[in-house]
């Protein structure tokens, strides 16, 4: 018997150390680009783009979400603060799910969710710049690509055609003699 309570309470001291207390990096789960759905009680924050677009960050890693929204009463703008209703609690594309947009709206002022789409860091940037909340980043570069060949290839040049002579046109105001 003491010696399964002493097994125990090695086990448990055990588990007790973190991964950077062992010399360990934390292993952090990255955002699921393909999953176009989320879950409302994950939502961290949002920010609104337009009357009905908003950006919406799900979860601890705040994975960014692209929701479109319908509505003929629906001003996202206008909104304090959002909710969402659905009956399952899962947010998806051209789901039964509604937002809710501030403390006094009313009823039939619900936007109906048309639209769900996971970005990455990039998109939401391009997003951003589109919506005009960032500046475009510059080009980078000259634009020019560069052709490497492998080793051993034979690089064929196409023949150059010469080109028939053509006279020079005549400075303007002399006559040209015919004869």
């Amino acid at each position: 018997m003491r010696s399964l309570l002493v097994s125990v309470v090695f086990l448990i001291a055990g588990c007790a150390t973190s991964a950077t207390e062992r010399g360990q990096a934390v292993i952090r789960t990255a955002c699921d680009q393909r999953s176009d759905c989320f879950y409302q009680r994950a939502v961290r924050d949002f920010k609104v783009l337009d009357n009905t677009t908003l950006v919406v960050f799900v979860g601890s890693e705040r994975c960014p979400y692209l929701v479109t929204v319908d509505g003929f009463f629906c001003n996202l703008r206008m909104s304090a603060f959002i909710s969402f209703r659905d009956f399952d609690g899962r947010i998806c594309n051209l789901d039964r799910a509604y937002i809710v947009g501030g403390p006094f709206a009313r009823e039939d002022e619900t936007c109906q969710i048309r639209a769900v789409e996971s970005l990455n860091d990039d998109e939401l940037l391009e997003t951003y710049a589109s919506y005009g909340i960032v500046e475009p980043l510059p080009a980078i570069g000259s634009g020019q690509l560069e052709v490497v060949e492998a080793p051993g290839e034979q690089h064929s040049v196409p023949a150059t055609e010469e080109l028939p002579a053509t006279a020079e046109p005549a400075p303007a105001g002399t006559a040209l003699e015919n004869g």
